[in-house]
């Protein structure tokens, strides 16, 4: 789909669109914010958050804390788009924040940033003006390559403690490259932060990937007891089942970048955590072969039209 032919047509959504549910527990706890779509092509994690909510609902009097999920680009997910004018993760920055803050909508540059303003209006509130003492922002992602599933978290103490509880290969380091996410602007605010990339786009097994690391997030928080949810350990044993052999932590070392104009191609048959040495043929672009200039895993090789990240080579944590 083209996307001049579209974005005619094509409304932000309004605050209320953004809102899949908000659970809030009878018992004190964290608030957990659970966010889908912020690509519009990334649309299985608003799936899973509703699964989500379909175990937690009823043993809300024994729900310690909040959950709150959200639908991220309204109009791209509409279009099956991973972004409309302008990639709504990359708008996460401190500046361009205080700009769509006083910019009126209608005075906006582009639907992706309207939709960044109306989630502010859900967020600010919890993120930077509420006095809850743990807030954790789970962005819900996918890929289009095949392959693995993992988190992209900071390399601080307090954001592994939380992450490393999931059992899934933590990338430390890759958000550097990644400026303007909104992992970005809850990090920022002091509080905790990370991506799930949870499998291809589109699949069930990325939506599977995804209910299954909720669920272990929430009891690993405190937020639920395993005892309440029927089937909790037939998804704690598949999850861990999902990323066996898969190394638990590793480091970024390197990403291809596009430019308009490169004509860029990923070479058919990659997956993530596929082994690759310095000089291996990983693309093509304009001007030939792209080879990699680094040895390591590859994560994230691109099979898709939108999006300037071609590939990232990562490696062992020393």
């Amino acid at each position: 789909m083209q996307l001049a032919k579209v974005e005619h047509r094509l409304k932000p959504g309004s605050k209320a669109q953004h809102y899949i549910a908000d659970v809030i527990g009878e018992l004190e706890g964290p608030t957990i914010i659970a966010v889908a779509g912020i690509h519009g092509n990334e649309a299985t994690g608003i799936g899973a958050i509703k699964r989500v909510i379909e175990e937690i609902e009823p043993i809300k009097s024994k729900l310690k804390g909040r959950f709150l999920g959200l639908k991220g680009n309204i109009p791209a997910l509409a279009a099956g788009v991973r972004f409309v004018n302008e990639d709504m993760n990359r708008l996460w920055t401190t500046s361009i924040l205080d700009k769509i803050r006083r910019t009126k909508s209608r005075e906006l540059s582009s639907i992706d940033r309207v939709e960044v303003k109306k989630m502010l209006q859900i967020l600010d509130p919890i993120v930077l003006d509420s006095n809850d003492e743990e807030v954790i922002y789970v962005d819900l992602h996918t890929f289009s390559g095949s392959g693995g599933l993992f988190t992209i978290t900071p390399d601080d103490e307090r954001h592994i403690e939380i992450i490393s509880k999931l059992g899934v290969p933590r990338i430390l380091g890759i958000h550097y490259s990644l400026p303007g996410t909104s992992m970005e602007y809850v990090e920022d605010a002091g509080h905790i932060g990370f991506a799930f990339e949870t499998g291809t786009h589109g699949s069930r097994e990325a939506e599977d990937n995804a209910y299954a690391g909720l669920l272990v997030l929430l009891e690993s928080v405190g937020m639920i007891n395993k005892n309440d949810i029927p089937d909790f350990d037939i998804q704690h044993d598949y999850l861990m089942s999902r990323v066996s052999g898969y190394p638990s932590e590793v480091d970024f070392l390197y990403k291809h970048i596009i430019e308009d104009g490169d004509e860029f191609e990923m070479r058919p048959g990659f997956q993530n955590f596929d082994q690759v040495v310095k000089g291996d043929w990983l693309a093509n672009d304009r001007n030939g072969k792209i080879r990699a200039q680094a040895g390591g895993y590859l994560l994230m090789p691109l099979y898709q039209k939108q999006g300037n990240d071609g590939f990232f080579i990562v490696r062992d944590c020393e």
